[in-house]
């Protein structure tokens, strides 16, 4: 329970950190509907950085707050938990490294469809 919140505690740092020191129009400029490479942008950043879901829920609520476009925030969420650098050291343990690059490759190629769809769909119900 105790490595839980410590997680969780990371989240809500960075979280606040981002709330209150990034200005909104860095978000809705950088991850917003109208920026073409945002999700894919979402995806690469997401890859150095190692977090729980637990983690990652309070930064994605901030993230989306600001204005960063749904679809992008869940890719971003997508890749910290699925693609990070933790997670590749893992699997290089199990699987050949030709198997890892084709892992990160099809991952990458099917989160940033996700997130074009996901945007795309919710262009709908604004």
């Amino acid at each position: 329970m105790q490595k839980i919140w410590l997680f969780v505690l990371f989240g809500v740092f960075v979280g606040a950190f981002l709330h209150g020191y990034i200005p909104k129009e860095f978000f809705i400029t950088y991850m917003g509907d109208n920026n073409i490479f945002a999700v894919p942008m979402a995806v690469i950043v997401g890859i150095p950085l190692y977090a729980d879901a637990t983690t990652i829920i309070p930064i994605a609520e901030v993230l989306i707050q600001k204005g960063a476009a749904t679809g992008t925030v869940l890719v971003f969420m997508m890749a910290v938990v699925c693609l990070s650098l933790p997670e590749m050291i893992i699997l290089s343990r199990v699987m050949k490294k030709e198997l890892i690059i084709r892992y990160v490759i099809f991952m990458f190629i099917t989160f940033t469809l996700v997130g074009y769809f996901y945007n795309f769909i919710l262009q709908f119900f604004k």
